[in-house]
């Protein structure tokens, strides 16, 4: 039996699809300045006024930086970061009129990722709630073409359908993980690139395999160490950073080769991979630890017969 929602979550759902279309109408239409400036007050006010937002990012500060980081560095990340994901959310609407001219003035890219767009091949590319993840997959798909990326679709079916249109307007294919596989092996034999996101949370009992970030278990996807031996493709790791004059740089730190993974022995490749994925992502992460969602709950899952010392106040 369908569980019935409550009348708060109504009300809610109803109000998200006219605030999508208003931003759709307003936010584009914005200077580059005044987003800045928005995206400020909305992270300023998510910090001030949202305690669950608060004690869930300061919880997982702790378990990443404990000593290594004061209370007043770990609040002023924390700030920071309900900052940047105002801005990625701004974006996401800012970027959709004028796509293309936009995006030609307030992005640059590094040579790594020049190079990887100058060249199309089989390629998994991996990055996660850093940076500016919705930015990265739409100037990908404009400038190199042959990206799908995969989706989990929203509760809300009419703002999750402009959400889509956002997105693909450049040229990117959005599917849903659930069936994706087939879509996915097939995208990469005929030489195009996969764009994932893999620093979520993964139910062991989908698929999850258990890996070390921060000193830590969580539970992660190990898709592209499934995808990237199955298929030939090589693995890259990518990340769009905001800079202060409200431009965007984009860059590929880290690239695995397909004979590399090649070399590797099958059946213990693509936990190998996983981990060595999540490495790059704490690398990154501790390099500009502002720019990543710690508003999320990372670490929900405790390995069977580990104690849950350490781990923050929602692990289960």
């Amino acid at each position: 039996m369908a569980r019935k929602k409550s009348p708060w979550l109504r009300l809610r759902q109803a109000l998200e699809a006219p605030a999508m279309r208003l931003g759709l109408a307003v936010v584009p239409r914005l200077p580059r300045r005044a987003v800045l400036g928005l995206a400020r007050a909305l992270g300023d006010g998510a910090y001030l006024f949202s305690a669950r937002s608060r004690r869930l990012g300061l919880a997982n500060l702790d378990l990443a930086f404990g000593a290594e980081k004061t209370p007043a560095e770990k609040r002023r990340i924390l700030r920071n970061s309900l900052r940047h994901f105002s801005l990625v959310m701004l974006d996401l609407l800012w970027f959709s009129r004028n796509s293309a001219a936009r995006m030609e003035r307030w992005f640059e890219v590094a040579p790594s990722m020049r190079d990887a767009m100058a060249v199309r091949r089989a390629r998994v590319g991996v990055t996660g709630h850093f940076g500016n993840w919705e930015l990265i997959g739409r100037y990908w798909a404009m400038s190199a073409g042959g990206l799908m990326s995969v989706a989990m679709p929203l509760k809300n079916p009419t703002v999750d359908a402009m959400l889509r249109q956002a997105r693909q307007m450049t040229g990117q294919q959005i599917v849903e993980r659930e069936g994706a596989l087939k879509k996915l092996v097939r995208c990469l034999r005929d030489g195009g690139t996969v764009g994932l996101l893999l620093d979520q949370n993964t139910d062991p009992d989908e698929g999850g395999t258990f890996v070390e970030f921060f000193g830590k278990p969580v539970a992660v996807s190990p898709a592209a160490g499934i995808l990237a031996p199955m298929t030939g493709a090589e693995i890259v790791f990518g990340y769009v950073l905001p800079r202060a004059d409200g431009t965007y740089l984009g860059d590929i730190p880290h690239v695995v080769s397909a004979a590399e993974i090649a070399a590797l022995d099958r059946k213990t490749a693509a936990q190998e991979l996983t981990q060595r994925i999540t490495g790059f992502y704490e690398e990154a992460i501790r390099a500009r630890p502002e720019c990543w969602l710690w508003s999320y709950k990372r670490w929900r899952h405790v390995p069977p017969g580990m104690s849950k010392d350490g781990f923050p106040y929602y692990a289960k």
